[in-house]
Formats: C-alpha cells, sequence, structure tokens
C-alpha cells in the first residue's frame, strides 16, 4: 500500500485490517477509485476519533446537570413522586433527564469505531 495512504488510518485499524486492505489494493482493477475509498474511510474514522470524546463529555455534563434539576424539583413536590404528572415542570425535568440518559448510552452505542470494519471494495 502506499505509505501516505497507510498513514491516514489509526493505529488500532493498521494493525487488525493492514494486511487486507493492501492485498484488496494491490488486486484492485480501480486502483483510483479504491485510494479515494480508502482516504475518505481514513478520514471518517480520524473524524469520529475527534468528535466522540467531546460528545461523551457533554453527554456526561447533561445526565449529571439533568438528574440534580429533577432531584430539585422533585424535592419541591409536596406529596413526592406521585404528583409529577399534575406539574409540567417536574414532568419537564423527568423527561429530560431521561433523554439526557439515552442520549449518553446512543452516543456509546455509536462510539464503537474500533468495530468498524474497512470500505468495501470490487473483487477482481
Amino acid at each position: 500500500m502506499r505509505d501516505w495512504l497507510w498513514r491516514l488510518y489509526p493505529a488500532w485499524f493498521r494493525e487488525r485490517y493492514g494486511d487486507e486492505l493492501a492485498d484488496l489494493l494491490a488486486r484492485s482493477d480501480h486502483r483510483a477509485r479504491d485510494v479515494v475509498d480508502v482516504a475518505v474511510h481514513a478520514g471518517q474514522l480520524r473524524w469520529e476519533h475527534l468528535m466522540i470524546r467531546p460528545l461523551r463529555l457533554f453527554a456526561n455534563i447533561a445526565v449529571v446537570v439533568t438528574v440534580f434539576v429533577f432531584g430539585y424539583t422533585l424535592n419541591d413536590l409536596e406529596g413526592g413522586i406521585a404528583e409529577i404528572p399534575r406539574h409540567w415542570w417536574s414532568s419537564a425535568a423527568l423527561g429530560l433527564t431521561m433523554l439526557s440518559i439515552v442520549a449518553r448510552a446512543a452516543i456509546d452505542l455509536a462510539g464503537g469505531g474500533r468495530h468498524r470494519q474497512p470500505p468495501h471494495f470490487d473483487a477482481p
């Protein structure tokens, strides 16, 4: 594989898929298109790596803040948790808390960059 193209990928990807990727590119009938595909895929992996960390941090902060706000809201209710449906602000606090927890879980599921498969190439 061309050296510059090889370095576009993160080290973990090169270790896991490097030999297969080099073999596929060596046998490719559409070398120019496949080189572009490889470069785009490497860029996607790099972008995901850069973006997932700040997203996780933001989601963690959102969960902590919404749980705190929900706890504060719940403390203001005289009848406890049974009063939540009768007050829009307590229902909103519960909804935002649940939404932030679900968003944090979704970020964890989507952030599995190490488990992504290499790009698909046309077999010769």
